[in-house]
């Protein structure tokens, strides 16, 4: 609990905090460091409350205060609190919410009227739901342990007096919790059972038919109904509930629930697949009826919802036995099932289907995002009395989403613009000549059907102009300006149709305001003394693809560095994406091997444009060749560029691109693969690690074939069906062809196995190459621990050192010092 002094101590730092910026951001500049990164504080998400009364919103100390590291970046839930703005009074300095309870506090979301608040406490490893009034600023612990959301919702207000909860019913730990924080434990447990010698150490876990199961069953989850005047619990549904809806009239909910397991397929695997059917229950909150209307559907997830009379909820699902693009869109409701007609309409293949299905309702009529035959996509309406009907044709290309929706029409932006959508076609409600973007607050715990699928009801919205400023539109055609901050990299973090409180940056320190039509107050702000790290921006290196095309690479060049004074050029690799990336948040600038902390070391940093989809056999090829033409672009326009002194670095598929090229070229002198794939048949049949120990919460096969088959990997088959295929993409196989020395970093949690790091070492080794193995323990695909991650710069950087024979005539005084320990 905070003393009267810590609370005095910390509102009196929020009111004064800006009185010391100015002074900061006028010292001379100086580059970032490793131990700034793992420093860092951060705001989480926000929220404006429905009345327009509060906004509440997430903060979390310096990242390399937090207790453990167990739970990978969820670690950081254990130090985040919950802030508290009255926006009666916004000059007013911000309040903790509750002053006596945190830190572990986290806001999931507001009561319909505004009067109470739903949140979560993450102590140890105790989890939580609580529920705070805020007419007297108290908090009800539940007693029921959440759910976390990792396809579907797991909560819904009813009422301001009642909500649905899902909850673990066992009170364990969420899987997602236990993914990161469980594995150990029970590793441990496993091992000292063994030492003790009573009792045996084992997992079993069994397939039948193409069903997979566990000698323990997988924990059960609970969708609790509780009145919260009266503390009465009812549980409405138990099982391996995935989805929630509620109605518009609030009178229903629909459930989705995983029921008997779903054989494996034998032709192709897709990655995010669920291992169970899918079915489709309405239950009536106030008669207490259950229906299931399409019991032999199997239900697609992503896609759930309710029409705006409350009749019908929207689904895309499949009869078991056919595949996702063999289903349908159904409109199912007590009173029956509709199957509405899309004609020749498709929403894509298998893996489309499983990313989810983008439909919604205009009146009683659905509409979908759909493909025509010549190949585009559009938003169609359906309807009984006529064919399908496009209603963005007249786009130069569809939106992906809905903005907002009303009671007979959708809006979105598209071309510059915001429009409605009915049934009498396009309508643009902002004049040509004001250019507009869609504004989406940030909210990492998000579940992606309420992110791209599940357009909230309401007249307005949140819209960005091109010099970053916003504005608010109403569906009237109204637009209301926002007062604009001056920082850079402005983030919104809520929004209502009167406010929005966003973040901007001034070097590495951020401000949180509160920004209205007539002013943008300072709300609060993180990492001041950080105001003088200068990031740097990357320059454009335009060129033609290796088919021609025209594209971008991006080069990032230390500052104040002279000619001839780069320790090296680092051609950081990722087939199908670039990275340009100058800050995103505070979290982000902390996991992974950040461009930023590599140029401040003094390396030059070059992201290669390279093609992402691309056939499996010759793609290695394709790699080498599409670096070479970044690099021949980048070396043109800058000619001192280290040329004699270049270094590739990938992780993830990055780090399998790395191999690929190593194997096929002596230009690079030196090659870095972290968390890489390198062995296509072995990464296709091994166990996730995590779930290897825990295998009741799931054995994710699916994930590993479904990435080597549909996903990354992109074989098509099975190893048995596509051998060649197989072989043809495993660097492992040629990797007695690579000469330059390599790094090789993994960890024993990763899901990409330690094992394809050590593969590679062995032939290495074998043929008397040059390579280095580190293996980080209780660490996943990034690190999390402040000691592993500056010990990983570390090692980057004196592996370069040594392998790329930096010259001595570079200066130390011409170059930052590299960011150590």
């Amino acid at each position: 609990m905070l003393s009267f002094a810590s609370r005095f101590a910390a509102a009196l730092a929020v009111a004064c905090l800006f009185v010391a910026l100015p002074a900061q951001a006028e010292q001379a500049s100086r580059p970032v460091t490793v131990d700034d990164i793992v420093a860092l504080e951060a705001f989480g998400r926000a929220e404006i409350s429905p009345d327009g009364r509060w906004a509440v919103y997430e903060k979390r100390g310096p990242y390399n205060t937090i207790p453990r590291f167990e739970f990978a970046w969820r670690s950081t839930w254990t130090i985040m609190d919950l802030w508290l703005v009255d926006l009666a009074d916004p000059t007013a300095p911000p309040r903790l919410l509750l002053p006596g309870e945190g830190p572990g506090l986290q806001k999931v979301s507001w009561s319909p009227g505004g009067e109470r608040l739903l949140i979560t406490r993450l102590r140890g490893r105790d989890f939580e739901y609580g529920v705070v009034a805020m007419a007297e600023r108290t908090v009800v612990w539940t007693g029921l342990t959440p759910e976390v959301p990792t396809v579907g919702a797991t909560t819904a207000w009813i009422s301001d007096d009642e909500l649905v909860l899902m909850v673990r019913a066992d009170g364990s730990l969420p899987a997602t919790l236990r993914y990161d924080g469980g594995a150990q434990l029970r590793t441990s447990a496993a091992w000292e059972m063994t030492a003790q010698g009573v009792e045996p150490s084992r997992t079993i876990v069994d397939a039948r038919s193409g069903v997979e199961g566990s000698e323990q069953p997988r924990p059960s989850r609970s969708l609790v109904r509780m009145n919260l005047n009266t503390g009465k619990q009812e549980v409405l549904a138990d099982g391996m509930i995935t989805d929630l809806a509620l109605s518009p009239d609030r009178r229903r909910l629909a459930i989705v629930q995983g029921e008997e397991g779903v054989p494996i397929s034998l032709d192709k695997v897709i990655q995010t697949e669920s291992p169970y059917r899918e079915r489709l229950r309405l239950v009536d909150l106030h008669q207490g009826n259950v229906s299931r209307p399409i019991d032999e559907y199997d239900v697609a997830p992503h896609l759930l919802r309710w029409s705006p009379d409350s009749a019908a909820v929207l689904v895309w699902a499949r009869q078991d036995g056919l595949s996702w693009s063999q289903g349908k869109l159904i409109q199912a409701g007590s009173d029956g099932v509709v199957f509405p007609d899309v004609g020749e309409l498709t929403p894509g293949s298998d893996v489309d289907v499983q990313w989810g299905v983008r439909a919604d309702w205009v009146g009683m009529s659905p509409v979908i995002f759909a493909r025509t035959p010549d190949g585009r996509m559009d938003w169609h309406l359906l309807s009984p009395a006529r064919p399908p009907q496009s209603l963005t044709a007249s786009l130069s290309a569809a939106p992906l989403r809905i903005s907002n929706t009303g009671k007979n029409a959708l809006y979105l932006f598209a071309d510059g613009g915001y429009w409605s959508m009915s049934g009498k076609g396009l309508r643009r409600l902002t004049p040509p000549d004001l250019t507009l973007s869609e504004t989406v607050p940030r909210d990492q715990e998000q579940i992606r059907r309420l992110g791209f699928n599940e357009a909230p009801r309401r007249d307005w919205t949140l819209a960005s102009g091109p010099q970053g400023d916003s504005y608010v539109l109403t569906i009237d055609g109204e637009a209301r300006a926002l007062n604009s901050p001056t920082g850079e990299s402005i983030r919104i973090l809520a929004s209502s149709p009167k406010a929005a409180l966003s973040v901007d940056r001034v070097g590495m320190a951020e401000t949180l305001r509160l920004r209205s039509p007539r002013a943008a107050n300072v709300v609060d702000a993180v990492n001041t003394s950080l105001a003088n790290v200068a990031l740097t921006e990357p320059v454009a290196i335009s060129h033609l693809d290796l088919h021609g095309r025209p594209t971008r690479s991006w080069l990032f060049l230390p500052k104040g560095a002279a000619a001839g004074q780069i320790r090296g050029l680092i051609v950081k690799v990722y087939p199908g994406n670039t990275d340009s990336l100058v800050w995103a948040d505070p979290l982000v600038m902390t996991y992974g091997i950040r461009t930023q902390v590599l140029v401040a070391a003094g390396f030059a940093v070059l992201s290669p444009s390279i093609p992402g989809k691309e056939p499996a056999v010759g793609r290695g090829d394709v790699y080498a060749r599409s670096v070479d033409i970044a690099v021949d672009a980048a070396l043109a326009a800058f000619p001192d560029l280290p040329e004699d002194r270049m270094a590739i670095f990938g992780h993830s598929f990055g780090g399998y691109a790395a191999l690929e090229i190593a194997a096929r070229t002596t230009r690079y002198k030196s090659y870095i693969a972290s968390a890489s794939f390198s062995d296509m048949s072995a990464i296709w049949g091994e166990f996730n690690p995590a779930n290897r120990i825990q295998p009741e919460d799931g054995m994710m096969t699916r994930s590993n074939q479904g990435w080597a088959e549909t996903g990354q990997g992109g074989l098509e088959a099975p190893p048995w069906k596509a051998s060649e295929a197989y072989r043809a993409s495993s660097p492992y196989l040629i990797a007695h062809r690579i000469r330059s020395p390599v790094l090789l970093l993994t960890a024993d949690l990763d899901f990409v196995p330690m094992t394809q790091a050590e593969r590679i070492f062995s032939v290495l080794h074998r043929t008397g190459g040059r390579t280095r193995l580190i293996t980080y323990w209780g660490e996943n695909h990034h690190l999390w621990s402040p000691a592993n991650i500056r010990d990983r710069y570390e090692q980057i950087f004196s592996w370069l050192d040594a392998t790329l024979g930096v010259k001595e005539e570079i200066s130390a005084s011409a170059l930052p010092a590299p960011p150590r320990s």
